[in-house]
């Protein structure tokens, strides 16, 4: 089961009070739900109430227009053919240590490029009893509750990611002139014939060595471009390349 940070929701805070955490867990099967052309268009996501706690979910799906550029905004409508995503139910009861399953349904038919969604799931949970405390203080208990930001993308008949790259001075910059979203992680940029260092299986990524430089990780959306500081005497580019949720990462080179 896959976990975000988890963040405090309706934190109680009191001058002279006593804090006490209760913890609560809400785990999901999946964090990426990809509509690829000739595969089903739906999807069910799992969740499970490993907390002693019963939990109120709420699902909010939301279309995220322009993604991964600085115009990027999300757009709510209770429409799901004009959204062109179905999520059901929009609210649910999940018992302790029980689960349920959250219907994602892709409407959209011949798109020229991809469509992204953001479907949120937010757990609510019930009165919170405060353990009893000495002398005047009052006790105060803090549920730390686990929500969620699911990607949807829902791609075109033909997706394709086009991903082109320029320098100039220290500057390099990957623009993704394709029609469809593409993954970069893991990226390296290296010295001529200089190569990253194999992480071991099991382990962390290695650190950048021999002059090669970290470059982090980014989702180039169509139309996105990711410039990025490189140092003088960098002559190629190493990340991961995952082009959609069941595809297998494999490795890249980018050159000039």
């Amino acid at each position: 089961m896959s976990r975000l940070t988890a963040y405090a929701l309706g934190i109680a805070s009191v001058i002279g009070c006593a804090s006490t955490p209760a913890h609560a867990q809400l785990a999901i099967d999946r964090l990426w739900v990809d509509f690829e052309p000739g595969a089903a268009n739906r999807a069910d996501v799992v969740i499970r109430n490993e907390s002693k706690d019963r939990y109120y979910i709420t699902v909010t799906p939301v279309e995220i227009v322009e993604p991964g550029t600085d115009s990027e905004t999300r757009v709510q409508t209770a429409d799901p053919e004009k959204l062109g995503l179905l999520v059901s139910p929009n609210r649910l009861i999940v018992e302790p240590g029980g689960m349920r399953s959250i219907r994602v349904v892709s409407l959209n038919e011949a798109l020229s490029s991809d469509r992204v969604y953001r479907v949120k799931v937010t757990p609510q949970v019930g009165a919170i009893d405060a353990p009893a405390t000495q002398g005047d203080a009052k006790g105060v208990s803090v549920k730390l509750l686990t929500a969620y930001d699911l990607l949807v993308t829902a791609r075109p008949p033909k997706p394709k990611a086009d991903i082109l790259n320029s320098r100039s001075g220290d500057t390099l910059t990957l623009q993704n002139n394709g029609n469809t979203n593409v993954l970069l992680f893991e990226g390296r940029a290296c010295p001529q014939g200089v190569r990253p260092q194999a992480a071991d299986p099991g382990k962390a990524a290695a650190a950048p060595t021999n002059g090669c430089v970290d470059l982090g990780a980014r989702r180039l959306y169509p139309g996105n471009s990711w410039s990025m500081p490189v140092p003088a005497g960098t002559a190629r580019l190493y990340f991961k390349q995952r082009t959609s949720a069941a595809a297998d990462p494999r490795d890249v080179e980018y050159s000039w």
